[in-house]
C-alpha cells in the first residue's frame, strides 16, 4: 500500500502545473551558479521570467534590514547591484524553492517548516565563512536542499502531517524515520528522484543522503566536512524548532557544536549572522496574523545583545552612516552608466574613511606576477605616510595574508602586543579592529578592503553598508572587463 502510495505522491509532485517552469528555473539558477562568466543581467533576465519571484526579490530588497543600503529599489537589476549577484542568486532559488511547496492549505506548518530549512541554510553559509575552506554558497545550498524531501511530503500529501507528527511526538521517532513509517517514502530518495528530473548536477544531490558523516570537522576530508557542516546546521535547526525551552535550545546548541569541534564562539557568531540573514525574509514568507512557530522559536533562541558599549538604546534605530548609504546610492547609478573604476572606488574609500571616521582605509589590488597585495589606493594620513611599505607579499603567514587566502570576510583585533602575524604598519593609530573584506570577481581572487577602526563604527548597518559596497566593487569591475 505504500509503495503505491509513493508512486501517488511523484505523480502529484510531477503533475503541479507550476512543476516544469519551476524545474527549468532551478536549472538555469545553478547553471548561473556555475558559470563564472554569468552577468547581472543573465541573473535578472530569470527572475523575470517569474513575475512572482520578481515580485519577492524586489520586497526583499526593500525589507526593512536592506532598506538603508540604497533608497527604494524598484528593478531587478538595481536589486543586485545593491544586495550583490551572490545575495540575490541564493534568494532566487530559495524563493523559487518556497513557491513550489507554499499552499494555502496548512500554510502555517509549510511557512514554518520551510523557514527552518532556511535558518539552516544560513547557519550553514556562515559557518563555512567563519571555519574556511568550503565555499559558503554551496553550503547554503546543500544544507537548504536537505529538507526538500520532506517539504514535498508536507505539501503533496497533507493529509499524512498530523500523523508524521504524532509519530515523532509519541514514538519519539527523527523527521525521517517518521515520514517513511507513515508515507513510506525516504526524503532523501524522493528529493534525489525529483532533482534527478530536473536534471540537476549530481553536486546538488550529493547530500541528499542518509549517510551520517561523524567526528570534528576540522580533522575530515573536504566532502566528509561539508557533509558534517550541512548535518551540524540541519541539527541545529530541528533543536530550535523542536527545543522544550529557551534555555535548552541554548544548551543543546552549544553541546552540538562542541562535540563538532567547533568553537563556540565562532557558532555562535554563525548562529547570530544566520538570525539576522531570516530577518529579511520574515516579511516574505509569513502569513498576516500569527508569526510563524519556528520564528517565535528563534527569536526566543536570540540572547546574544551588543556589547553594552555599542549597544543602541532600545527605543532609537540602530545607527548608519549617512555618507556609506549616499555612496551605495551613487554607485548604484554609476553602474548602470558610463563609469571610471578609479572614481568609483576613491569614492568609495572616502565614504569609508569619512562615514565611519576611520585610521585607515585601503585597497589593495593583487599583483599576479609579483604574487603580492598592492596598495593601490587609501584614505587618512596613515596612508600617505606608511603607503612605501604597505605592499604585502602572499607568501607571508600573516593575518591579513591569511584572510585574503581565506576569501571571507573577517575582522583582526588590535594585539596587545605587535607579533609577527601582524605587519609592521597595521595598527598605527587609535584603531582596536581592522576588519578585511576580500574582493573577488567570477569567484578569483582580485584584491581586498582593508579598514582600521573603533569597534563602534562597525555596527551591524555599517557592516551591511561596508559588504554592498564591495559587492558593487566586484560588480564594477565584472562589468568593465565585459565591456
Amino acid at each position: 500500500m505504500k509503495e503505491s502510495f509513493r508512486t501517488t505522491l511523484i505523480k502529484r509532485i510531477y503533475q503541479n502545473p507550476d512543476f516544469p517552469a519551476f524545474a527549468r528555473t532551478v536549472q538555469e539558477a545553478y547553471r548561473i551558479t556555475d558559470d563564472e562568466l554569468a552577468s547581472a543581467n543573465d541573473l535578472s533576465a530569470l527572475i523575470l521570467r517569474d513575475p512572482a519571484l520578481t515580485h519577492r526579490i524586489l520586497r526583499l530588497a526593500n525589507a526593512a534590514n536592506f532598506r538603508h543600503l540604497g533608497g527604494q529599489i524598484n528593478t531587478v537589476t538595481r536589486a543586485v547591484t545593491v544586495l550583490g549577484f551572490e545575495e540575490v542568486r541564493l534568494a532566487a532559488l530559495a524563493l523559487s524553492l518556497f513557491e513550489q511547496i507554499e499552499s494555502r492549505e496548512h500554510s502555517r506548518v509549510l511557512q514554518s517548516r520551510f523557514l527552518q530549512a532556511l535558518y539552516q541554510a544560513f547557519l550553514a553559509q556562515d559557518l563555512a565563512r567563519e571555519l574556511g575552506g568550503l565555499s559558503a554558497e554551496e553550503m547554503f545550498l546543500c544544507a537548504l536542499f536537505q529538507d526538500f524531501g520532506a517539504l514535498l511530503v508536507y505539501r503533496h500529501a497533507p493529509e499524512h502531517i498530523a500523523e508524521i507528527e504524532r509519530a515523532r511526538r509519541e514514538d519519539g521517532m527523527d523527521e525521517d524515520t517518521a515520514i517513511q513509517k507513515v508515507v513510506g517514502v525516504l526524503p532523501a530518495a524522493l528529493a534525489r528522484d525529483v532533482c534527478r528530473q530536473w536534471g540537476l548536477p549530481e553536486s546538488a544531490r550529493r547530500f541528499l543522503t542518509t549517510v551520517r558523516a561523524s567526528g570534528k570537522i576540522t580533522r575530515l576530508t573536504p566532502e566528509a566536512r561539508a557533509l558534517r557542516m550541512a548535518q551540524l546546521a540541519r541539527e541545529s535547526a530541528e533543536l530550535v524548532a523542536r527545543g522544550e525551552s529557551a534555555e535548552a535550545i541554548r544548551r543543546d546548541t552549544v553541546d552540538l557544536a562542541r562535540r563538532c569541534e567547533v568553537d563556540r564562539e565562532v557558532y555562535e557568531q554563525a548562529s547570530a549572522s544566520a538570525r539576522g540573514h531570516m530577518l529579511g525574509y520574515e516579511e516574505l514568507l509569513s502569513s498576516a496574523g500569527e508569526r510563524p512557530a519556528f520564528l517565535q522559536r528563534l527569536e526566543a533562541d536570540e540572547d546574544n545583545p551588543l556589547p553594552a558599549d555599542i549597544q543602541p538604546p532600545d527605543d532609537e534605530p540602530e545607527a548608519r552612516s549617512e555618507l556609506l548609504i549616499e555612496c551605495i546610492e551613487r554607485t548604484t547609478h554609476d553602474l548602470t552608466d558610463d563609469y571610471a573604476l578609479a572614481e568609483v572606488f576613491g569614492r568609495m574609500l572616502k565614504a569609508m574613511h569619512e562615514g565611519l571616521e576611520l585610521d585607515l582605509a585601503v585597497l589593495f589590488m593583487l599583483d599576479r606576477k609579483a604574487w603580492q597585495l598592492a596598495p593601490r589606493m587609501g584614505a587618512g594620513s596613515l596612508f600617505e605616510r606608511h603607503r612605501g611599505e604597505m605592499t604585502v607579499s602572499l607568501s607571508g603567514s600573516n593575518r591579513l595574508v591569511q584572510v585574503f587566502q581565506s576569501g571571507e570576510d573577517r575582522s583582526i583585533p588590535r594585539p596587545k602586543q605587535i607579533g609577527d602575524d601582524i605587519l609592521g604598519w597595521q595598527f598605527r593609530g587609535q584603531a582596536d579592529v581592522a576588519m578585511v573584506y576580500p574582493l573577488q570577481v567570477n569567484r578569483a581572487p582580485f584584491g581586498v578592503f582593508y579598514l582600521e577602526g573603533r569597534r563602534a563604527a562597525f555596527s551591524e548597518g555599517n557592516v551591511n553598508s561596508l559588504r554592498t559596497l564591495r559587492n558593487q566593487a566586484a560588480l564594477a569591475i565584472k562589468s568593465r572587463s565585459r565591456r
